[in-house]
C-alpha cells in the first residue's frame, strides 16, 4: 500500500475525494489480502536455483498474476488511468519483489522461524536499501565499463 498507493492517488487526484478514498479502499483492500501470501512465495524460492531464473520468477510473473488481479479489482471500481497506474505498479512490484528476494537472501524479514525479531529486521533495512537500489547498480556498472 506504500507503494503503490500514491500511484493510485495520482490517477484519481482529479475526480475529488469520494473518488481517491474509494480508490485507496481498493488498493488497501487488495494489499491486506495479499501482503502475507506474496511474502510467502518470496520466502519460498529466495534460496531456489538457477538465480536468474528465480529473479524472473519473482520480478515478473509473479507481480504480473498478482497484478492482474488488481486490475480487475480496480476495473471493476472504475479507477481512472487504470493501465498507466497499472503499468507504474507492475514496475514497482518487480523491484519491491527483487529487493524483498535480496533481504530475505540476507536472512532478513523472514517468518515462521526462520528469522530473527522484527526490530532486528527493521535495523538492517537501511543499509539494504542503500546496499540493493544504490550500491550494487553501482557495482555492476563499474564492473560493466572496465571490463571485469
Amino acid at each position: 500500500m506504500v507503494l503503490r498507493g500514491p500511484i493510485f492517488l495520482g490517477v484519481t487526484i482529479r475526480r475529488g475525494w469520494h473518488s481517491i478514498f474509494e480508490t485507496l479502499l481498493v488498493e488497501s483492500i487488495f494489499c491486506v489480502g495479499t501482503a502475507g501470501f506474496y511474502g510467502a512465495i518470496v520466502q519460498t524460492f529466495r534460496n531456489a536455483e538457477p538465480e536468474w531464473l528465480t529473479g524472473v520468477f519473482l520480478a515478473l510473473i509473479t507481480p504480473m498474476c498478482f497484478q492482474a488481479l488488481e486490475y480487475g479489482m480496480h476495473y471493476l471500481r472504475g479507477t481512472p488511468h487504470l493501465k498507466v497506474a497499472d503499468i507504474i505498479s507492475v514496475i514497482v512490484s518487480a523491484l519491491s519483489g527483487l529487493f524483498n528476494w535480496y533481504a530475505m537472501r540476507q536472512g532478513t524479514m523472514l517468518v515462521a522461524g526462520e528469522g530473527v525479531s522484527l526490530g532486528a529486521d527493521v535495523k538492517r533495512l537501511p543499509f539494504l536499501l542503500l546496499e540493493f537500489f544504490i550500491l550494487k547498480p553501482y557495482r555492476f556498472f563499474r564492473n560493466l565499463f572496465s571490463g571485469k
